[in-house]
């Protein structure tokens, strides 16, 4: 029962990046839906899923609030992400209380962990607290990080945490940027010459991998997975194909590793 809190201000199955199928599979077996769960429990559960259809309205809600400027990306990434039919993440609420305070629960689930996401534009996070404390569906037995708290939020989870009896094996805090696309395309990105930018693909990931200090079981693999259904940009050099920088984005479609190779930092890349 150990968790982290990270907080802030038909396809052919045969080419599914490796992750996802951990993932699909831990899925089936660790995140359960309510067919798995007994009639006694499918009436109780408080977590139920929210139809993709209903997806789009929810990121609307955020647009126009902009409380969490980046609730909204989040389930925009979402939509692209199980469009593809790769359910690695699933968006759930408390009941349907979404349609009223927004509240939802975004949960992605890898070998080594679940990853959760929790946003509400309710400064009372009541539901935040009964869905967690209540729902049957989490298996909170297993290394969970609460991923990008909002610090409005972040009480609430802390006591959900208390109340739990759960460990926190770490607690972090940082700051999410953002900026609109308008704003954004308006950045230059003049190469240096002997570099040139290209999308990465998942076979970068090894040098990606390595690189990374923090590594872990499969981080390979989880690596790919990111680069394979959210992409990313590495630079390269002209002369020999080597990737010497990069930026993958994170499972809700973030920017979240940047990083170059030693012998070619302070050479103005990774602002590209």
């Amino acid at each position: 029962q150990e968790v982290q809190i990270l907080s802030t201000n038909g396809r052919d199955r045969r080419n599914t990046p490796k992750l996802y199928r951990y993932t699909q599979a831990f899925l089936k077996s660790n995140l359960l839906t309510p067919t798995q769960l007994t009639m006694s429990e499918v009436h109780n559960e408080i977590l139920m899923n929210i139809p993709d259809e209903d997806l789009e309205k929810l990121a609307d809600m955020y647009k126009q609030h902009g409380e969490i400027p980046y609730a909204s990306s989040i389930l925009t990434n979402g939509i692209k992400i199980r469009k593809k039919r790769s359910f690695f993440i699933r968006f759930m609420s408390t009941g349907n209380c979404w349609r009223n305070d927004g509240t939802f629960f975004a949960v992605m689930e890898f070998p080594h962990s679940y990853d959760l996401v929790v946003c509400t534009l309710d400064k009372t996070c009541k539901n935040v607290y009964e869905g967690l404390m209540r729902t049957k569906r989490l298996h909170f037995h297993r290394p969970l990080v609460f991923f990008a708290v909002h610090n409005t939020i972040y009480p609430t989870i802390l006591k959900v945490i208390e109340d739990k009896k759960l460990r926190v094996k770490s607690d972090n805090s940082y700051y999410i940027y953002t900026i609109s696309r308008t704003e954004a395309v308006h950045f230059k990105h003049d190469c240096p010459d002997e570099v040139e930018i290209r999308r990465l693909s998942a076979s970068d990931a090894n040098v990606v991998n390595s690189l990374w200090p923090l590594k872990f079981t499969y981080s390979e693999e989880f690596i790919g997975s990111l680069i394979d259904i959210n992409g990313g940009y590495g630079l390269v050099l002209k002369s020999t194909g080597e990737l010497v920088s990069w930026a993958v984005k994170t499972g809700l479609g973030q920017i979240g590793f940047v990083q170059t190779v030693d012998t070619y930092e302070k050479r103005g890349t990774p602002p590209l």
